[in-house]
């Protein structure tokens, strides 16, 4: 098992038990305790959690949310396929808008070379484009979400509402037909809202490890996006939900 997949494991496990030990991680991950401190500590250090002795307990964030640097480490290879697949979307000279995170980062790093202009809320992705020599950047105001690179708030929503967009890429917290598309906060999700109103054609890039989750705050149900671009399963229960819905799949095979 990749290292990466362990430690989201093991962040999964954190949320149902609060706590954990080095022995019953070697024992679920058959690795040696070596590693295992290895990946506590590394986790430790994104803010994710707090090691103990023989072990690691919740960060103390109800709703744990990994820093942009693990996320954007995390299932690398399946972000970057969803990215090229998205990018397929999207045509010259048009323009996108990115919501903040690390799959819209991805994307964000596909349009470098593409002549189109790119809006975001997101501030590590209007730094990877500032050097581009062929994308028209506009950065939308906001106040920053602490700990992250987003911008939310009134003055972020009344800029994105003075525009009208091509396609929208939005990312989740996670995904299930009960409570649709869901983020970490509400400010979050009031700005995806907006987006989605922008854009003639909105669209959420998402990895399957999304899938059955539910983050604290709805932002739109199944049938209010026109797509998901995924590597989850095309036979997946909530795949099927949300196609009742009206909501198109494009897949990815990693």
């Amino acid at each position: 098992m990749l290292g990466e997949v362990r430690q989201q494991k093991i962040i999964e496990l954190l949320e149902r038990r609060k706590s954990v030990r080095i022995s019953d991680l070697r024992d679920m991950f058959d690795v040696s305790e070596e590693t295992l401190r290895r990946d506590l500590k590394k986790l430790d250090a994104d803010g994710v959690l707090k090691r103990t002795h023989g072990g690691a307990v919740v960060s103390g964030e109800v709703h744990m949310v990994p820093s942009i640097a693990f996320r954007s480490r995390l299932l690398l290879l399946q972000k970057q396929q969803i990215a090229a697949r998205a990018s397929l979307f999207i045509k010259e000279n048009g323009t996108v808008l990115l919501d903040s995170g690390s799959t819209t980062l991805e994307l964000a790093r596909q349009l470098s070379v593409r002549q189109v202009t790119v809006l975001t809320n997101d501030l590590n992705i209007a730094l990877e484009l500032t050097q581009s020599l062929s994308v028209q950047l506009i950065v939308l105001g906001g106040m920053q979400q602490k700990g992250g690179y987003s911008l939310t708030g009134p003055d972020c929503i009344e800029k994105i509402s003075n525009y009208h967009v091509d396609v929208a890429f939005l990312g989740a917290g996670g995904v299930c037909v009960n409570a649709g598309l869901t983020t970490a906060s509400s400010a979050e999700a009031e700005v995806k809202k907006a987006m989605i109103k922008a854009a003639e054609k909105t669209y959420c890039v998402v990895d399957a490890s999304k899938f059955g989750k539910t983050a604290l705050v709805s932002y739109a149900m199944p049938g209010e996006i026109d797509g998901i671009i995924t590597d989850a399963d095309s036979t997946h229960a909530i795949v099927e939900g949300f196609k009742k819905q009206g909501t198109e799949f494009a897949f990815v095979s990693i």
